[in-house]
């Protein structure tokens, strides 16, 4: 059959590499939980006969990592991670002041 072209039946995602995310976005998954796992190393356990509550504060640096990625400001639509990158780049950018000398 030459001259026919079949189109694959679906495009391939750009980028999804597991659970919906992005390459940059696992990386900063993956060092949430690096994060929690050195914490849990340094902070003990709370005095909880329940696990889930006795160690619950070492995920603390993980839920920061994903929130950072899944929310978003409400006024511009940026992420969260970006959001706070753009304030601080223009919080400790070069600022350059302009005035009039008064003549008299």
């Amino acid at each position: 059959m030459f001259g026919h072209h079949h189109p694959l039946s679906q495009p391939a995602p750009a980028g999804k590499i597991i659970f919906g995310l992005t390459l940059p976005q696992l990386v900063v998954v993956l060092i949430g939980a690096k994060l929690s796992y050195d914490f849990s190393k340094i902070v003990p356990a709370l005095p909880f006969n329940n696990f889930i509550f006795a160690h619950i504060h070492h995920m603390i640096p993980f839920f920061i990592a994903v929130f950072l990625l899944v929310a978003r400001n409400t006024k511009t639509g940026l992420p969260v991670a970006l959001y706070f990158y753009y304030w601080l780049c223009f919080k400790i950018r070069k600022k350059t002041f302009i005035w009039r000398r008064k003549e008299g």
